[in-house]
C-alpha cells in the first residue's frame, strides 16, 4: 500500500514539475520572440507617419498581450490598443507561422476576440470588461521590461503615444478606476496571503504558493522587473489627461 502511495505522489510531483517547466519554456519563447519584419511593414503601411521606435513599442505591446494571456489562458482579456490590434492580425494573416507561434507559446490556438473599445463614454459593463486586461498587464511587470508606459500600461498608453488618430483613448477618471481597483484587489490577496501563512508551517506555505498558478513557478525567468522602460512620449503629465489611452480589439 505503501509503495502505491509513494509511486502516485512521485507521478503527481512529476507531472507538476513537467507543468512548471512547460510554463518556463512558454515564457522564454515569448520574452525572446522576433516578430517578422513584415508584420511592422504592413502596420506603416497604414500608420505611414510611425518611426521605428513607435514601431518597434508596437511589437511590445502585442507581446505584452501575449504574455498576458500566458498569464491568464482562461480569462476573455479584451485588446487595448488600436495599434496592437492591428499588429495582431498582421501577424494572423501568416496562418501558419501564427499557428506554430501559438502551439509554442501557448500550447493551444489563441483566436482573435471582438471587442468594443472601454475609451471616453464608455458604459459601466464596457469598462468593468476591460478591468482584466488592466490587471493582466500590471502582472506583466515581473515578465517583461518596459511593461510600463509613464506610469501606465504599455498596451493601455499606446494609441496616445504613437498619436494615430483612430486610436483608443482612455479618459483620466477611466485609468484611475481600473488603477484603483487594480490596487484593492492586489491589497486583498496580500492581506489573504499573510493570513494564510501565519496559519501554516514553512513547509506547508511553499506548498501553497507553489499550487497557486503555474506563473509563480516562473519569476525568475523574468527579462525584468517593473521598470517604465525609461522616459517616453506619454509622460505622467500628459497620461493625466484625456490624451494618454487605449481601447479593445475590433
Amino acid at each position: 500500500m505503501f509503495l502505491i502511495f509513494a509511486a502516485l505522489v512521485a507521478a503527481l510531483l512529476a507531472v507538476l514539475g513537467w507543468r512548471s517547466l512547460r510554463k518556463r519554456r512558454q515564457l522564454r519563447f515569448l520574452q525572446q520572440y522576433r516578430f517578422d519584419a513584415a508584420y511592422r511593414k504592413a502596420l506603416w503601411r497604414d500608420y505611414p507617419h510611425l518611426n521605428d521606435a513607435s514601431l518597434a513599442q508596437a511589437e511590445e505591446a502585442l507581446r505584452q498581450f501575449f504574455i498576458m494571456h500566458w498569464l491568464s489562458p482562461r480569462a476573455q482579456l479584451q485588446m487595448p490598443s488600436r495599434l496592437a490590434d492591428a499588429l495582431w492580425h498582421a501577424f494572423i494573416l501568416d496562418t501558419r507561422r501564427y499557428q506554430q507561434f501559438c502551439q509554442q507559446a501557448f500550447g493551444h490556438m489563441f483566436h482573435h476576440l471582438p471587442a468594443q473599445p472601454a475609451s471616453a463614454g464608455a458604459s459601466q459593463n464596457q469598462a468593468a470588461a476591460m478591468q482584466p486586461s488592466w490587471n493582466a498587464a500590471m502582472q506583466t511587470r515581473r515578465y517583461m521590461v518596459g511593461a510600463l508606459l509613464g506610469g501606465i500600461p504599455l498596451l493601455f498608453a499606446l494609441d496616445a503615444a504613437a498619436a494615430i488618430d483612430d486610436g483608443w483613448l482612455y479618459p483620466p477618471d477611466l485609468l484611475g478606476q481600473w488603477a484603483a481597483a487594480f490596487a484593492q484587489a492586489a491589497a486583498a490577496a496580500s492581506n489573504s496571503t499573510d493570513n494564510t501563512s501565519s496559519g501554516v508551517s514553512g513547509s506547508d506555505h511553499r506548498d501553497d504558493s507553489g499550487s497557486a498558478g503555474d506563473s509563480a513557478d516562473v519569476a525568475s525567468t523574468s527579462s525584468g522587473a517593473d521598470s517604465d522602460g525609461g522616459a517616453s512620449s506619454c509622460s505622467g503629465s500628459s497620461c493625466g489627461g484625456s490624451s494618454c489611452g487605449g481601447g479593445s480589439s475590433d
